[in-house]
């Protein structure tokens, strides 16, 4: 084991995941490297802190808002690397290494914010939103409204019956501050039923509960709101 891939095993080596002889050489590196005596120390503590987290389920409106982000945001494909792979020397050491302080850094972030996020549709009257509104628009019985929005800007809504969704589409809309943002709601009988955030030029797609016949958008708070608060900015037909 040389010294370099010493300093980097200090993860692997706090959670135990070396082997005799890797433990037996970066023991007596210890001895010799207090900066890696330190980072075990924090590792272990840090993994001691896991044995007292309790999961916490996440606040709805910080869910909602985190599934709006999702939606809009673009996953990019993988690297491929084409050029001809080569072995390094000390790659076992390395890969270990790595995998050992990820883990750790994933836990503490998992202690710190005691929150897990289901992408998932139980919640009820909350439907989460999807990027992807081609199959809407494509489809055969597809209709479209669209009205200009109070302040600036226009929102449009295609509508499906037959695949039971609308794709609401945002253009243009005037900016907010940090603290606020649009808000879309499917409309009918009963109280209103939150689809999720939307940007000023995003788009949401949520499925269309059976006796809805309109969309609405407000200005919330940031995280969202379980009902509208303020006057809505647009409203649309859901035919």
């Amino acid at each position: 084991m040389t010294t370099a891939d010493a300093h980097i095993l200090a993860g692997a080596y706090a959670l135990d995941a070396v082997d005799d002889l890797e433990r037996a050489a970066f023991t007596r590196h210890l001895g010799e490297c207090p900066v890696c005596a330190e980072e075990v120390v924090g590792f272990r503590e840090t993994a001691a802190l896991l044995g007292t987290a309790a999961a916490a389920g996440p606040d709805e409106r910080f869910r909602r808002r985190v599934l709006a982000e999702i939606s809009q945001t673009r996953q990019l494909p993988p690297q491929v690397d084409a050029g001809p792979a080569v072995a390094a020397r000390h790659t076992p050491w390395r890969k270990r290494a790595l995998i050992g302080i990820a883990s750790v850094a994933a836990a503490a972030a998992v202690l710190v914010g005691g929150i897990s996020i289901g992408l998932d549709q139980s919640v009820p009257g909350n439907p989460v939103p999807v990027a992807d509104g081609g199959a809407v628009t494509s489809a055969a019985d597809a209709t479209t409204a669209r009205t200009a929005a109070a302040g600036g800007g226009s929102v449009s809504a295609t509508v499906s019956r037959r695949l039971g969704k609308v794709l609401v589409a945002a253009q243009a809309l005037p900016r907010l501050d940090a603290g606020h943002a649009y808000e879309v709601w499917l409309t009918g009988p009963g109280a209103p039923r939150s689809a999720g955030l939307v940007g000023p030029d995003g788009t949401v797609e949520t499925a269309l509960p059976t006796g809805a016949d309109g969309v609405a958008v407000t200005i919330e708070p940031a995280t969202g709101s379980l009902q509208p608060t303020t006057p809505p900015v647009a409203i649309l037909a859901a035919s």
